[in-house]
């Protein structure tokens, strides 16, 4: 067929890749993806005759650029080819010469912001800034090799967890080197960097930390050292177990207070409906509504956003330290597995996706298994023993 406007959008994903061929213009198509997204390319030989090597030049995805856009670049490389050229090798050794400094911009541009969340892309651009530049951003882009990536990672080492995220954010960078074509396919020099052992933390707040958390921050707020929208977000927390970015933006319009939940548009996985006890309704119900969100900022602007002062005044209150903000999500799920709450159910409330993530509160609860064979034994004890429970008695050695 004949590529035009209408015939490109007419083509339907498939869940396999295919190409359509221009009748018109040798060389000329357009390659539709798994999800139906869609890119122009211009095939042809670089050189003369069938024993020529095949070369595939990227023009561009539509619609960023059009049908015609497309097709009049194919022309324009179409007789660079004629006059000997190879514009596919031409642009490869272009971007070979790029250094890590400018690639690592247009993926933050191109990808980074174009696609991931605001939370996600700060993360970025701050390991790009503090790490990643200082130690690779003057190479070129096909200079770096795993072995300059595993120093960086191990001049992070005393930070462990953050020496992780900056090697899987080089992975993300170099994965996407390769489909952009600075990079040869195969070439990722993250793989094979060993990551940092990580310690998930397995102890929890307990009733004690909860009781000297809730009688500093009532201090606190007594005292007008905590005002009432920190010391509402704390509470909130805690009667949630939500995510603090989830309850510092929500907004009264996802409230329905009527039945106790909390529509959000979107989140850390997506939309998710959080659930609100009576505890934390009342204290959305004792706040003023002053704008659009629950909580709002300074001047009644926007939302809140540092907790981190009076987070550290609370445990300070308290007595307590190394505790983070995140700990009371921690809390809530302990909480939830000592009252007997199942881990799926624990997973629901906490919006998981995952099982293995909700499966770090296992070991609060008591083991079925355990409980199981020991109410067995007792029960064939019983018997064998006629109607006797025999009493424990400590083995010997």
């Amino acid at each position: 067929m004949r590529l035009t406007k209408r015939s490109v959008e007419a083509l339907e994903a498939t869940g396999r890749r295919y190409e359509v061929r221009d009748d018109e213009l040798s060389g000329f198509l357009v390659r539709v993806g798994v999800t139906g997204e869609k890119s122009f390319y211009l095939m042809y030989r670089a050189g003369k005759g069938r024993g020529a090597a095949k070369r595939r030049l990227a023009l561009g995805a539509f619609p960023t650029i059009t049908v015609e856009q497309a097709r009049k670049l194919a022309r324009e490389k179409l007789a660079l080819v004629t006059m000997g050229a190879d514009p596919a090798e031409d642009l490869r050794e272009e971007k070979a010469t790029r250094s890590v400094a400018s690639v690592l911009e247009q993926f933050l541009a191109e990808h980074v912001r174009a696609k991931l969340k605001p939370g996600t892309v700060r993360c970025y651009e701050q390991q790009a800034a503090a790490h990643i530049l200082p130690a690779l951003g003057a190479l070129k882009i096909t200079e770096v090799s795993a072995r300059q990536v595993s120093g960086l990672h191990h001049s992070l080492r005393e930070t462990p967890y953050q020496a992780n995220r900056v090697l899987a954010t080089l992975s993300k960078f170099f994965n996407w080197c390769e489909v952009a074509g600075f990079r040869d396919r195969g070439t990722n020099p993250v793989f094979g960097v060993e990551r940092f052992k990580e310690s998930k933390r397995t102890v929890f707040m307990g009733k004690a930390e909860v009781e000297a958390i809730g009688a500093s921050i009532a201090r606190l707020e007594a005292g007008g050292g905590l005002s009432l929208i920190a010391a509402g977000v704390f509470k909130v927390l805690l009667f949630t177990g939500a995510r603090c970015g989830e309850v510092i933006t929500l907004k009264w319009s996802y409230l329905d207070l009527e039945h106790g939940l909390a529509h959000l548009p979107d989140s850390k996985t997506g939309a998710k409906t959080i659930h609100l006890p009576a505890a934390a309704r009342a204290v959305l119900l004792s706040l003023p509504r002053v704008n659009e969100y629950c909580f709002p900022g300074r001047h009644d602007r926007g939302h809140i956003v540092n907790l981190k002062d009076p987070w550290q005044r609370i445990l300070a209150g308290a007595g307590l330290s190394g505790w983070r903000i995140h700990d009371l999500r921690h809390a809530f799920a302990s909480y939830a597995v000592n009252s007997g709450q199942t881990l799926p159910v624990i997973g629901k409330m906490l919006g998981h996706t995952q099982a293995a993530t909700t499966a770090r509160y296992a070991h609060l609860a008591e083991n079925p298994v355990a409980a199981a064979a020991e109410s067995t034994a007792q029960a064939i004890q019983k018997d064998l023993s006629g109607g006797k429970v025999l009493p424990f008695r400590k083995l010997a050695g």
